[in-house]
């Protein structure tokens, strides 16, 4: 037995030591051959080692590698998609026979990489391999390397369907404890906006360590916009458990769909700023604070992928809300130019393609909202995009004690939005709208009221252009300023009375504004503003297509009055600077006959005609109440008015 034993280990030391002899003068070029035919069927992609193979053996033997080179896919724009001048590497043999891959220095020299994306969107570093890769589970199985230097790397990508061209360069840097930290850098072009890239993360060795985090330093400019990513990932393979901080600020939230993918409104430039945490496959911004404009912003906002569609989710808040920076979210500019339009509804189309692209889900609140006009208290919008129908339910706008209710629907999966569009007036105080004029404090009263519209355009504009529905605006019962009512009606003597004296509140009977709305023209039927003093009848129209109005306010007083003026106001021009003035024919018919009178009989007698009677006569305000409140077809009745004698 003993005899068996003694010439097995003369035989194993034998065969150990022509093992190393072979090795030691084994010409290694001759396994280029086989390795590339190896790699290159696994990959089906050409790839070949062009320059010498050597190994120095040790229990930690050194390989290099000389002039590697991998095909780029057969539709690439580029004969190679990966080039590398010289790989140098140890491996540790005992660590390997225990399972384990041990690289204590890996060396790169001129590694060049070149990705790209076909128009279908497929990319050539998609291997159609013949065995299932899997991935890490976690860190630790990631192989362990100490020391990574890369010398003069480069890599760059291009994706014509986005005009996508970015040029990296990749390099190491030794950092505190001798670790190699992996930077990267570069710039671009994306979307034909200047991009830039400086990112740093730990060394190799770190990234092997599942009880210390990975860290990661991310600057990115795209045009104006600018993001800065702090932090860790407990798992940086898969992109878990991320703890950032992260900086976003830029001209216009709109310029982010090129890369999220999901259309945003324009807005005002921004800055913000929130914690980035990811639960499978959503990314949240959490804990997020900052400003649009002169608004301030927070709350949450995530982001992910659903089958092939990006989607966005918000809640956010606003205690300090501008509302002229939303005005992108009708398709308004919010930084308008030096040179303003001259149109009054934004003209710019929306953009279908960004609507149809990617989902979204946002809900938002404001409160203490700044606005130029409306007295606004709170407003509230749920927006929801689902494959280009968007719905924005509900569009409440709280003021004082009352509401406006709203739910909007914009089908965008048509050449042509169809928009349809359903509001509810609901107790509005008459004095807030007359908010910061000298008439608010002797006004009283509520409105209620109703607008259906529908439309087809692919810009407010053009949607208001062609609009259908009704508008239906009521009132009973308040009070308003009596100065207000003389101005209306042109009473000279009266409203000269008023501003030298207090300025009493008179009752209100009724005031009923409804609208027909074909074509984008609203017409009068009827408009009526009925007080005890004065009974005012408005008749015309507004023109939403072409932005002009040509509307007539006749005054029918109730009392007598000396020295009035009282002509048809008429309101006509553009809507953005309509032009309000007194019917000419009238006063000019006034004029002619003070001129005769007073030749004819006296001086006296031109006074005759600036003499109000005051025979105006009370409206039918409880059947105009009525026939406002039924659906737009029926035929209200036309309000009252007294034979002239």
């Amino acid at each position: 037995m003993r005899g068996i034993l003694k010439w097995a280990g003369i035989t194993l030391a034998i065969l150990v030591i022509a093992i190393a002899l072979v090795l030691t003068f084994l010409d290694w070029n001759t396994l280029r051959g086989p390795l590339s035919s190896r790699v290159s069927d696994a990959l089906e992609r050409r790839f070949a080692i062009r320059g010498d193979l050597d190994v120095d053996l040790s229990l930690t033997p050194r390989i290099t590698v000389n002039q590697v080179e991998l095909a780029n896919a057969s539709w690439g724009s580029r004969s190679q998609m990966f080039t590398l001048d010289r790989l140098q590497f140890n491996i540790r043999l005992l660590d390997l026979l225990r399972g384990r891959l041990v690289l204590p220095e890996i060396k790169l020299s001129q590694p060049r990489i070149f990705l790209e994306k076909n128009p279908q969107g497929k990319g050539n570093w998609e291997f159609a391999t013949k065995t299932q890769q899997k991935e890490p589970a976690d860190r630790t199985e990631f192989p362990k390397i100490g020391l990574l230097s890369i010398d003069k790397g480069r890599l760059d990508y291009r994706d014509a369907r986005t005009d996508t061209t970015i040029d990296l360069d990749i390099s190491t840097a030794v950092g505190r404890s001798e670790e190699r930290a992996i930077e990267l850098k570069g710039d671009g072009s994306f979307q034909q906006e200047k991009f830039t890239l400086r990112a740093q993360g730990g060394s190799l060795l770190s990234l092997w360590d599942k009880n210390k985090p990975y860290p990661i330093d991310i600057n990115i400019a795209f045009g104006d916009t600018k993001a800065i990513a702090r932090g860790t990932f407990v798992e940086p393979l898969q992109l878990r458990e991320p703890n950032l901080t992260v900086d976003l600020q830029g001209p216009d939230l709109a310029k982010l769909y090129p890369i999220i993918g999901v259309s945003l409104p324009q807005t005002p430039p921004y800055k913000l700023a929130g914690q980035l945490t990811r639960r499978k496959a959503e990314w949240a911004l959490k804990k997020l604070k900052g400003s649009v404009g002169n608004s301030d912003l927070s709350g949450a906002i995530a982001y992910g992928i659903r089958g092939e569609r990006p989607y966005l989710k918000g809640d956010l808040r606003s205690h300090r809300l501008d509302f002229k920076d939303l005005a992108g979210f009708i398709g308004a500019n919010p930084t308008p130019r030096e040179r303003e339009s001259k149109r009054l509804f934004p003209d710019q189309p929306y953009n279908l393609n960004a609507l149809r692209a990617g989902d979204a889900d946002v809900e938002f609140r404001g409160d203490n909202i700044i606005t130029p006009n409306l007295p606004i208290d709170e407003f509230v919008a749920h927006l929801r995009l689902d494959h280009g129908d968007l719905s924005i339910t509900p569009l409440n706008f709280v003021i004082d004690i009352g509401q406006i209710t709203s739910s909007i629907g914009l089908d965008a999966r048509q050449e042509k939005i169809a928009t349809k569009a359903k509001i509810e007036i609901n107790r509005v105080p008459l004095k807030r709208l007359l908010a910061n004029t000298r008439f608010a404090e002797e006004s009283a009263g509520t409105f209620i009221g109703r607008a259906n519209l529908e439309a087809r355009g692919n810009s407010i504009a053009e949607m208001l252009g062609a609009a259908d529905g009704e508008v239906v605006i009521v009132m009973e019962n308040g009070r308003i300023s009596n100065l207000l009512m003389e101005l209306l009606g042109l009473d000279v003597a009266e409203s000269l009375g008023l501003l030298l004296t207090k300025d009493p509140s008179i009752p209100i009977r009724c005031i009923v504004a409804n609208f027909n709305v074909s074509q984008g023209q609203m017409k009068t039927q009827p408009f009526v503003i009925d007080t005890t003093d004065t009974n005012v009848i408005g008749e015309g129209w507004i023109n939403l297509r072409d932005e002009t109005v040509d509307f007539r306010l006749t005054a029918h007083p109730k009392d007598p009055s000396l020295f009035s003026m009282r002509a048809p106001l008429i309101i006509k021009g553009a809507l953005k600077t309509p032009a309000a003035y007194p019917d000419p024919a009238t006063l000019a018919a006034k004029g002619a006959a003070s001129v005769i009178l007073g030749t004819l009989l006296t001086p006296a007698g031109a006074i005759i005609p600036w003499l109000e009677l005051g025979l105006g006569e009370d409206s039918q305000c409880q059947a105009l109440i009525a026939a406002a409140r039924q659906t737009k077809s029926a035929s209200p009745p036309k309000p009252a008015r007294k034979k002239r004698r």
